[in-house]
């Protein structure tokens, strides 16, 4: 079948409002469906892209709020550029579950102006205390390689919507294990990078006060 399920009752799980409460189908689900209502399945034409996904309006595509590009006044100097804000809450001792949803823009610090997708984090917690105290905001760098004795947000995965998360200073790492340090309690510790493979850089903080 063309939406890669092996019998008609593993759709029709989607039809029973008793057993599929949910507003949308799945994304997988919505994407197979897309070419079959636009013929393309027969015609035998290419799939929809992701392109005219977002603009049939797909809600698990949302447009991206656009960010101001950089402005480069007469005298040289450079202008203003808003990064997204997103939020952390508590996740467990020392973890964060950061939602990449924004909720704020805020004018970027220099090293930023000309980064592609950087962010800011709200801090929560007491972890990171007097580096980053609740509502400072750590400006990220997604890009910028790890080094020593810096800060950096580990994820399990890329992140995209709610993502754990740990924000600590590396002290050292191996290709099996990043050494990390927070202050409250004042501890090093070793998490593996299998678990943590993503590291974004923190380059900066905006302080609360």
């Amino acid at each position: 079948m063309a939406l890669g399920l092996k019998t008609p009752s593993g759709y029709q799980h989607y039809e029973d409002p008793k057993k599929f409460t949910r507003d949308y189908l799945p994304p997988e689900v919505i994407k197979a469906l897309i070419p079959l209502f636009v013929g393309r399945a027969i015609s035998g034409e290419a799939p929809v892209s992701e392109e005219e996904i977002l603009e049939l309006g797909d809600p698990f595509y949302p447009r991206p709020r656009p960010l101001e590009e950089p402005v480069i006044v007469p005298d040289g100097s450079t202008g203003s550029r808003r990064l997204p804000i997103v939020a952390a809450a508590q996740g467990g001792t020392g973890h964060l579950i950061i939602d990449h949803t924004p909720i704020d823009y805020l004018v970027a610090p220099d090293e930023l102006l000309h980064v592609r997708d950087p962010y800011g984090i709200l801090i929560v917690g007491e972890s990171m205390v007097p580096a980053y105290r609740p509502g400072d905001i750590a400006w990220v760098n997604p890009h910028k390689l790890p080094e020593r004795d810096t800060d950096v947000v580990l994820y399990h995965v890329p992140p995209h919507g709610l993502a754990e998360a740990i924000i600590k200073t590396l002290v050292s790492w191996s290709p099996r294990e990043w050494k990390l340090r927070q202050y409250q309690p004042a501890r090093d510790f070793m998490e593996p990078v299998a678990d943590w493979p993503v590291c974004h850089r923190i380059v900066g903080k905006k302080n609360a006060r």
